[in-house]
């Protein structure tokens, strides 16, 4: 029973129904009070409470304590209503007049005993409410018990007649000792139910549910007699609930999220959440509180904060997260355009990286103006903009919409989610996948959902999804959320995951041929017209391909042909760039069939570096579902070749969409040569030589965390039969063995690194034993006759970092092994973090150069964003920065250096003189080419020069860039001059 704990209130009424000097001593029996007035208020009493016809049909009892028994005699009333009172007993006796009895604030009944027609409510409580309720049989048909609420014990009991019991809530067990007529509403959950021999023969009726069961005889079970509880026991049982019962929102349960966006790794603040959302979080009541046995999220058409909406936003984050189990919320939601409620679930940590590549699972959103669906996504893949998602839209069967009341769920295990709308299963997913910035590979399947997530309920409104309101828009409306459960499955073990594998599809005859020379993509010199074909509106020879401008997302742009070596190219000519890279796009469709693997290829320049994101997806009806990884290309000013290659994961699509998705930059685009054509699939070869990852490590899947299932993708094993285990945890993901004996030759090799003639090295790694021992580490030639360099390790309990430095011979070895010798000792080793770095060069004592600006900006490098309106200048000495629009973010105006290598662990400090002609803040980082920043500090500029100084250190030896960040500071400073001058780095 999840309820706030209480001491025994039996214990406390017996010592405080005592005076000091009869403690120990038989007492008086206290007279019974009688109830002559339908309202008692403040009231102790010590003996029994005798509730008759005379007091009324209506009856308050508010912060009234009754240590003995309260008792319902005769004609029960209408309504019995406890606010902040405690009965230790509560008895209903009498014939079959209904009467409701409603708890709230601070009230507590232990013992409920119902002989009568009766109705038990909670709404809005702090405490705990019913407790223990005991329903009796009877020949009178008329009696019944309603209970609706959390119950730690229902029982029927009696012998004569049978036992009417209705449950609209939670009930922790159940225990059925008299011939009973149960019905378990679409709601009702009973975690423990035990039938009794006298219970023998009961009925059991409603869509509820009933996790664990035991029964001593046949019962009717939704009408099928059974005698075997499996056979309609559920196998989840309940872990956290929240019927929102309370008076208030359970802040051990629910946190809120504040404001209109938020700031990212890089400490750069993300407006509208990055949906271009228009309301306000708050956490005021009147955008969220909990009303009649309800959490209500209210969003409100009201200024508040700088903006015109204001709304909720709850999470569980920090309070409780899960990995795999069932989450379950039953709705009714807001409707209208420009409405988007959601029931979604992220990452506790984000262990695979930013969004989405640690994923995202949307248990359930609304579009408000299209009530007659209800959607089911996950987000995945890599770092924005480079994820995917795959979802379903499912239309309500029975006329209803997202204004009723639906219960919306999944049920997620390792390897599959499946999406349930009022208990009817609607999708199933089990593609997906999650590839970190610079990794060789994917994450080991099932990642990213392998790893806990927490939940979350909010109503946004505008934005990217189902776009902003009209004057149509009803405001305020609310999400009404009648509970919140999460369950484990405990009534079978969780699946094994298994790597989806994707069988060849024939293609159908209509589907779009290739050329002769098998490209998908017709038209792709942008030099041919056809009367029957169309093309860009108003651009000639441009047959097959369409230019797409999204206004909701704030692009506007241009297409027309330009030749480059008398080559036609498209160029698109960007006004407003908008907020999605995909609000400027240029494609073409092609067929792409499930199972078969394509090579996407095209030549590209533009007038300075911007990356562009091309992908191959689907249209409307495919809910624009990606199908090959979303990717980011780094443009230069000269034209260059670019390709991706992926398999159709997805069902066959005959209109797949080839995007070329240039917004996010006024800068031009020249696009040309676009091919898309089948190949042979693709297989890896993990022995083969491999260059070096984006951060320059030559060791593939140091972590661990790559190949499914074993981790080890890149790795191999020599000799593990002689050792007790050798592999990696899936738990705890670091690598570790353990060798039968110490003479034994088992190893860990990696094959296909490589080294070029006389350049240094530095391995590193972390590592550590169950007991001092030693590994050795090894540098090996192709052959494995060579040792080009080698080193012991000494390892104990602790996980310490270690490495080794080597000057590779005159001779280059593109297949190189690293060898890790696990002989030796019968102690577990276990080893992280792998990496073999070429090292980038000396290091300068004074790595910035030209610090007083004597010799202009050379090697300076300016920045400006196009949402920023700015000129950096040398002046006497100094640099200028005249700043007319700051842009939306921080890093939208930037001086920087770059080619900064700095020693690791050594303390560096940096100092410099700035000012400003309006007060300002300016933020100083030096961060690497990912972006990790090792410095992260915020000068406050005035019109005075001032001298700045900060200490820092760097963990490895890499290019990094010191950054002088001059653009958006969260207020609009109009336009402004900032003088930098005298950097200095040592």
């Amino acid at each position: 029973m999840i309820k706030k704990a209480v001491t025994s209130f039996t214990a406390a009424c017996l010592i405080m129904s005592l005076t000091p000097g009869n403690i120990g001593k038989a007492t008086q029996k206290e007279k019974p009070f009688h109830l002559k007035d339908s309202t008692l208020i403040d009231k102790t009493i010590e003996g029994d409470l005798v509730i008759t016809p005379d007091a009324g049909k209506d009856i308050t009892l508010e912060n009234v304590t009754v240590h003995g028994k309260t008792l319902i005699k005769g004609e029960a009333p209408d309504t019995l209503q406890l606010s902040d009172s405690e009965l230790h007993n509560l008895s209903v006796q009498g014939p079959g007049h209904p009467t409701k009895i409603t708890v709230s604030g601070e009230s507590i009944v232990e013992e409920t005993l119902l002989d009568g027609n009766a109705e038990l409510e909670e709404r809005e409580l702090s405490s705990v409410g019913f407790q223990n309720v005991t329903v009796s049989a009877s020949t009178v048909k008329t009696k019944k018990a309603d209970l609706k609420g959390e119950f730690e014990t229902i029982t029927t009991t009696g012998k004569k007649g049978g036992a009417q019991v209705e449950l609209d809530g939670v009930a922790d067990r159940f225990e059925m000792n008299a011939l009973s007529s149960v019905i378990l509403a679409t709601d009702a959950l009973v975690k423990e139910l035990t039938v009794s021999a006298s219970g023998k023969g009961s009925i059991i009726d409603g869509d509820g549910n009933v996790e664990k069961a035991t029964l001593n005889g046949t019962v009717t079970y939704k009408g099928e007699e059974t005698s075997d509880a499996s056979s309609f026991a559920s196998p989840w049982s309940l872990v956290w609930n929240d019927e929102f019962n309370q008076a208030e929102i359970d802040r051990s349960k629910w946190t809120f999220d504040i404001g209109n966006g938020f700031t990212d790794a890089n400490g750069i603040f993300i407006p509208g959440w990055g949906n271009n959302e228009k309301q306000y979080y708050t956490d005021r009541p009147d955008n969220a509180k909990t009303e009649d046995g309800k959490l209500v999220i209210t969003a409100k058409e009201e200024e508040y904060e700088g903006h015109s909406y204001t709304s909720a936003r709850l999470k569980t984050k920090g309070l409780f997260s899960k990995t795999y189990g069932k989450f379950e919320m039953k709705a009714s939601l807001p409707v209208g355009k420009g409405y988007w409620p959601a029931f979604w679930m992220l990452p506790e940590d984000d262990k695979y990286g930013g969004w989405a590549a640690s994923g995202e699972i949307d248990i359930l959103e609304a579009q408000g103006s299209n009530p007659q669906e209800a959607i089911g996504t996950i987000h995945y893949g890599e770092t924005w903009p480079n994820n995917k998602y795959t979802g379903a839209h499912y239309a309500f069967e029975d006329g209803s919409t997202i204004a009723d009341e639906h219960v919306y769920s999944v049920e997620w295990e390792p390897g599959e989610i499946r999406w349930y709308v009022d208990g009817k299963l609607r999708q199933t997913q089990n593609n997906w996948y999650s590839k970190g910035t610079g990794n060789a590979a994917n994450f080991t399947y099932p990642a990213p959902f392998d790893q806990p997530f927490h939940m979350l309920l909010n109503v946004a409104i505008g934005g990217n999804f189902d776009g902003d309101p009209t004057e149509d828009t009803m405001f305020p409306q609310s999400m009404d959320v009648d509970y919140v459960r999460v369950y484990d499955l405990t009534g079978r073990p969780y699946k094994t995951p298994e790597l989806p594998v994707f069988e060849q599809q024939p293609l159908p005859e209509e589907a779009k041929q290739p050329l002769e020379d098998g490209n998908l993509i017709y038209n792709n010199g942008f030099d041919q017209d056809w009367d029957d074909v169309e093309g860009i509106e108003g651009v000639e020879n441009t047959d097959y391909w369409y230019f797409l401008t999204v206004p909701d997302f704030g692009g506007k742009a241009n297409v027309s042909l330009d030749q480059l070596d008398s080559v036609n190219y498209a160029k698109v000519d960007i006004q407003e760039p908008g907020n999605q890279p995909y609000s400027v796009q240029l494609i073409q469709d092609a067929s792409i069939g499930k199972g078969r693997y394509y090579r996407v290829s095209f030549d590209a320049k533009s007038s300075e570096a911007r990356p562009i994101n091309v992908k191959v997806s689907g249209g409307p009806e495919r809910g624009y579902a990606t199908y090959s990884r979303s990717e980011s290309f780094e443009l230069t000013d000269q034209v260059q070749t670019y390709e991706t290659v992926f398999q159709m994961t997805e069902e066959t699509d005959l209109a797949a969409r080839l995007e070329f998705n240039v917004g996010l930059s006024t800068l031009p685009v020249w696009i040309g040569n676009v091919r898309v054509e089948e190949i042979p699939p693709v297989k890896v070869d993990p022995d083969a030589s491999k260059s070096a990852l984006p951060d320059g490590n030559l060791v593939y899947n140091g972590t661990f965390d790559q190949g499914f299932p074993d981790r080890l993708l890149y790795w191999n094993l020599v000799d593990s039969e002689n050792a007790e285990f050798i592999g990696v945890d899936p738990d705890e993901r670091v690598f570790s063995a353990k060798p039968l004996n110490e003479t034994d030759k088992v190893q860990l090799v990696q094959k296909g690194v490589q080294l070029q003639a006389g350049s240094e090295y530095e391995l590193t790694l972390d590592g550590m034993a169950e007991s001092a021992r030693d590994i050795q580490i090894e540098m090996r030639s192709k052959d494995g006759e060579v040792s080009y360099a080698a080193e012991t390790i000494p390892l104990n309990g602790d996980w310490e970092s270690h490495g080794m430095a080597f000057k590779m011979r005159d001779v280059t070895d593109l297949e190189a092994q690293l060898v890790i010798h696990l002989g030796g000792s019968t102690h577990k080793v276990k080893l992280d973090n792998m990496k073999l770095l070429k090292k980038v060069g000396p290091i300068d004592p004074f790595p910035i150069k030209n610090g007083t600006f004597d010799n202009a900006l050379d090697p300076w490098e300016s920045y400006i964003h196009f949402d920023a309106g700015a000129s950096i200048q040398h002046v006497d000495g100094e640099a200028h920065i005249s700043i007319g629009n700051e842009g939306k973010e921080a890093w939208s105006v930037q001086l920087f250096q770059g080619n900064l290598v700095l020693e690791p662990g050594k303390e560096y400090t940096l100092s410099f003189d700035a000012s400003s002609s309006v007060a300002r803040s300016m933020e100083v980082t030096l961060e690497n080419s990912q972006y990790t920043r090792y410095l992260s500090e915020f000068a406050e500029l005035n019109e005075n020069l001032g001298r700045f100084e900060y200490t820092f250190t760097t963990p490895l030896r890499e290019e990094t860039s010191l950054k002088f960040l001059l653009g958006a500071t969260g207020e609009v400073l109009g336009a402004h001059d900032v003088v930098i001058d005298n950097v200095e780095l040592k």
